[in-house]
């Protein structure tokens, strides 16, 4: 991940202002990502009893919202005009105030009703998302803003790839953690993720608020004293007009969305396959087996960053992507092999190769939403990182919408009963077959919309020239 001779001193991001930058991003991992597809169906699935359906909905109903908050926010931060600059001071405001409301997530009023629990977690949850959403829209803004460079913006993203394995490998251990001999049922002596989670919410919370506020207190914005400062505020619905025009950003969505909605929507099932199918209902075994599966492919995710850089100098991003996808779907289709309740550890095969092509994935998008960017000052002549990221965003959310309603739906046709440890045959083999094929068809979309992705490095470069010769260099 060194820096390359090629890229000129003036478009490096200085080091500390990139890892501050890269610590900064796993907020997103920590407060949202490990939320919701890591700990929100076995709480509240098996720790509470709560319906699959029911947890999908709410969901859905929350990132709904957020579908709706994320361009609000894009464009508030965009016409912001303050001495700090427009991103930074919603930045140190959401990371408090996420943390603030985080561990009441976890904590819905005891014996009070399925009905209750529904609407205690859809008003908290809904304030948490607002709070999480006035720091994560500035922040995906600035990255678009940090450096002109087509390579060096790879570069970003790739510390910011090596820091994200760093804390999803703790992640990965997290329901070990919250399910092991610390906390126990003292009737049953069976893990109780209950007392855990509630226990480990404070440290989290401590957590987000620590990642949150590094690029709000060390990051500078590049462009704002020499540019955006100065420019006219753009008014909301013609953002969105200018933003619905942009051609590249539609190929992006797309390509994004059905990798997204593949892979959220078997993200539970994919656990209760791991414990019924694999484990036999045992939880806490379950749980250590997925820990050493996110070890695994966090070393193998840290081992691959360095190649996927240096490849992204000799290969247009674009076709690495479509690369990437196609890696994604055979190691998926090599889980209909490594399941096996003889060999728990077997399904390491595919989640490591699974693990180099899409976390690589997410080296290079953001990196090409830097560079929709430029395009997109070059046809506005303003710079509007955050109305673009909030319109991108605003598609995500929805595929991750989607992707809770499909995958509690997937449960749902399983036939799941979590009371019983011990699933029925025609069970696990429809939670298998469904875990297999779904992400498969699903992702076979993003291949098309990255095929036909326009901004080629050639192209960048003389989107650069264009408007350097326009406005100057930043």
């Amino acid at each position: 991940m060194s820096v390359s001779e090629n890229i000129p001193t003036s478009d490096r991001i200085p080091f500390g202002q990139k890892i501050a930058f890269s610590l900064g991003g796993k907020m997103d991992y920590v407060a949202t990502g490990l939320t919701v597809n890591v700990l929100w169906m076995p709480y509240f699935n098996i720790g509470l009893g709560i319906n699959p359906a029911m947890l999908g909905l709410v969901l859905m109903l929350l990132r709904g919202w957020d579908a709706i908050s994320d361009p609000l926010m894009g464009n508030i931060s965009d016409n912001a005009r303050t001495r700090w600059g427009r991103r930074r001071p919603f930045m140190f405001v959401g990371a408090i105030l996420t943390a603030i409301v985080y561990p009441l997530l976890w904590r819905p009023p005891e014996n009070c009703g399925q009905t209750a629990t529904f609407f205690y977690l859809l008003g908290v949850g809904w304030i948490f998302f607002t709070c999480f959403t006035s720091w994560s829209m500035p922040y995906y803004g600035l990255q678009l803003e940090l450096t002109p460079n087509y390579d060096e913006r790879t570069r970003l993203t790739a510390w910011m790839a090596f820091f994200s394995k760093i804390v999803t490998l703790g992640g990965g251990w997290v329901m070990a953690i919250v399910t092991g001999p610390w906390f126990t049922n003292n009737t049953t002596g069976e893990a109780d993720i209950v007392a855990g989670m509630k226990a480990c919410s404070w440290y989290i919370a401590i957590i987000i608020v620590v990642f949150g506020l590094m690029p709000a207190l060390f990051v500078k914005e590049r462009i704002y004293e020499t540019e955006a400062k100065n420019q006219s505020r753009d008014p909301f619905f013609q953002s969105i007009r200018e933003t619905f025009r942009c051609r590249p950003l539609w190929c992006l969505i797309g390509a994004s969305f059905f990798l997204v909605l593949g892979t959220a929507a078997i993200s539970s099932l994919g656990q209760y396959v791991n414990i019924y199918l694999v484990n036999g209902g045992r939880l806490g075994e379950a749980s250590v087996v997925e820990g050493w599966k996110y070890t695994a492919m966090v070393v193998c995710g840290i081992a691959m960053i360095p190649v996927w850089t240096w490849l992204s100098r000799l290969i247009d991003k674009k076709h690495l992507v479509c690369g990437l996808i196609l890696g994604a779907i055979v190691g998926q289709l090599l889980y209909a092999v490594c399941l096996r309740p003889d060999m728990p550890y077997l399904q390491l095969i595919p989640a490591v190769l699974q693990s180099g092509a899409l976390s690589a994935f997410w080296i290079f998008l953001p990196s090409m939403k830097a560079d929709v960017a430029d395009h997109d000052e070059l046809d506005t002549t303003r710079r509007r990182e955050g109305a673009l990221n909030a319109f991108y965003s605003w598609f995500i959310k929805a595929a991750l919408t989607c992707a809770m309603g499909l995958g509690g739906l997937a449960l749902q046709f399983a036939g799941l009963n979590v009371d019983e440890q011990i699933q029925s045959t025609d069970v696990l083999m429809r939670m298998k077959w469904t875990f297999l094929i779904l992400p498969v068809l699903i992702w076979s979309f993003s291949l098309i919309f990255v095929y036909v992705y326009p901004l080629t490095r050639t192209r960048m470069t003389e989107i650069r020239q264009l408007l350097e010769e326009r406005r100057g260099e930043v």
